[in-house]
């Protein structure tokens, strides 16, 4: 060994290492705003979305509100009436058809969770195929990430109608996200924090608490939800679409039969 060498690298070593640590932390950057939403929109299926399409049209294009959309599975265990593909090759299918629904409603920011389409009404069984403490951090990194004012989702009660599992289980992950985005103990490895060096395995995102939930529901009875929250008419033609058109042909706007 040549101790001379070993010698004068150890005293490099303790002429550069002060000033190293006089360095400090460097400090966290903000946050990327090419995610930044108003409203993120949390639901089962590829076609889910079409629930509260008008709303997010109105919001679009009317309250030039920026939307985003998660999809808790792609949808693989949906019917093919128009070719063979199934399983899989469905749900990737249903994936492109999703992207290329919400494009033309100008929402470009679309993630899929890694959830199992499955065919039940039980939201338990739903929540256990899809992964719940996986895929809720998941999506808590994604309400970090998009900082949405409002998340919009499905009811996750049960109700007699469709009520279908995986539209219940969207819900209950929706409503978990909501709570815990903004808690720093809740999956703190998402958290940004200043360090002397750049940590590659943390997501440096910052909490997020979300202002506002919206339900809506797929029950076949509407009377049940009537008067418990606010409603929307789709009867009106959009502003930004038709701007002279203040009314509609009754002569009312906002207003139903």
């Amino acid at each position: 060994m040549n101790w001379a060498k070993l010698n004068a690298f150890l005293l490099l070593m303790l002429t550069v290492s002060p000033s190293i640590l006089a360095q400090g932390p460097t400090p966290v950057r903000g946050a990327d705003q090419r995610f930044k939403v108003d409203i993120l929109v949390v639901v089962a299926h590829p076609d889910d979305e079409g629930a509260v399409t008008p709303y997010l049209a109105r919001a679009i294009y009317d309250l030039h509100k920026k939307v985003a959309v998660v999809y808790g599975t792609r949808g693989g265990s949906g019917a093919n009436e128009l070719g063979r593909e199934h399983g899989s090759a469905m749900a990737n299918i249903r994936e492109m058809e999703a992207r290329q629904a919400c494009a033309r409603l100008d929402i470009t920011n679309v993630w899929f969770l890694d959830g199992k389409d499955t065919a039940s009404q039980n939201v338990l069984n739903s929540l256990a195929s899809w992964g719940h403490g996986e895929n809720l951090e998941k999506l808590v990194g994604l309400v970090r990430l998009t900082r949405p004012e409002i998340i919009m989702t499905w009811l996750p009660g049960a109700f007699i109608g469709e009520n279908h599992g995986d539209h219940q289980a969207a819900g209950v992950l929706a409503t978990e996200a909501f709570d815990l985005a903004g808690d720093p103990v809740a999956f703190p490895s998402q958290i940004a924090g200043p360090s002397k060096r750049l940590e590659p395995f943390l997501e440096n995102l910052q909490i997020w608490q979300p202002k506002k939930m919206y339900y809506f529901h797929d029950s076949a009875n509407d009377k049940r939800f009537a008067n418990s929250g606010p409603t929307y008419s789709i009867k009106e033609v959009s502003p930004s679409k038709n701007p002279e058109s203040g009314k509609n042909e009754r002569g009312t706007v906002g207003q139903d039969d």
